[in-house]
């Protein structure tokens, strides 16, 4: 399939935090490989290397709303952060969930754990504890519920995650399952096991850089050629609604305006 077929990208990082180019570098990029959608979105603030917060936080926000002015004609830009699971059930997404237009959720290393049960997952992450695949699907699942999260990012990275339970929750709270082509997590089982259950997958890229931008091809070739059961790609077309949580429309609604959504033929 070609990669003009896709249309968003929604997981980028820029020099706000550990990525390379601007959000005008990176937005320049998504526009020249042909997307209609971009998120930008760093780090929430629990990630001690890595965290965007208070002032930067708001210089961030600032510039993506004057990129999403600019380049209204060309792309559209949303503001986004990529929170840290810091507890069971727990992430460090802002208390003000309208400022934001879509949130991922992943286990990330560097985070200070809040409970034993991330204290834990450090520790597995570090190979010096047992994993635990069931609870950590649990505590994303309740997390994302608590938090209105949009996107399991990258799901298994560092520590490992029950898919079908994964799965399971993510269809009931309508929240979308990364294929991240930066650190490409779900085997070919995986992804055909949450075909099978109805929940939705999206590929993203995770670029750290503008060449990245867009670079969809180990996502989906994860995808599509290695599973038996066919993945395709399916494009909601509808007018552009206004700015606001992607929790706010349904996955399947046709509100949801450029995404791709990968389900079974």
């Amino acid at each position: 399939m070609s990669m003009g077929s896709y249309l968003s990208d929604l997981h980028t990082h820029t020099d706000f935090s550990h990525g390379k180019g601007s959000p005008e570098d990176i937005v320049r990029a998504g526009i020249r490989c042909g997307l209609k959608r971009i998120a930008i979105t760093e780090h929430a603030g629990g990630h001690v290397f890595y965290g965007v917060r208070g002032e930067k936080l708001t210089r961030l926000r600032k510039e993506t709303e004057r990129l999403a002015s600019v380049y209204a004609r060309d792309i559209e830009v949303l503001f986004g952060l990529e929170c840290n699971l810091t507890g069971f059930g727990e992430c460090d997404a802002p208390k003000d969930r309208g400022m934001f237009d879509v949130l991922l959720l992943a286990y990330h290393k560097g985070v200070v754990p809040r409970d034993g049960f991330l204290l834990k997952r450090s520790m597995e992450a570090a190979g010096l504890h047992k994993s635990e695949p069931e609870l950590t699907a649990k505590a994303l699942l309740a997390a994302a519920e608590k938090y209105r999260i949009d996107i399991f990012a990258h799901p298994g990275e560092y520590v490992k995650c029950d898919i079908e339970t994964l799965a399971r929750g993510a269809k009931e709270l309508g929240t979308m399952i990364e294929i991240n082509s930066r650190h490409v997590t779900l085997s070919p089982d995986d992804i055909r096991l949450i075909a099978k259950i109805g929940a939705v997958m999206r590929p993203d890229s995770d670029a750290h850089s503008p060449e990245r931008v867009g670079e969809l091809g180990p996502a989906i070739a994860a995808a599509a050629p290695k599973t038996a059961l066919p993945v395709s790609l399916t494009v909601k077309n509808a007018a552009p609604r206004p700015k606001k949580s992607l929790q706010s429309a349904s996955v399947s609604s046709e509100t949801a305006v450029g995404y791709i959504l990968l389900s079974p033929s």
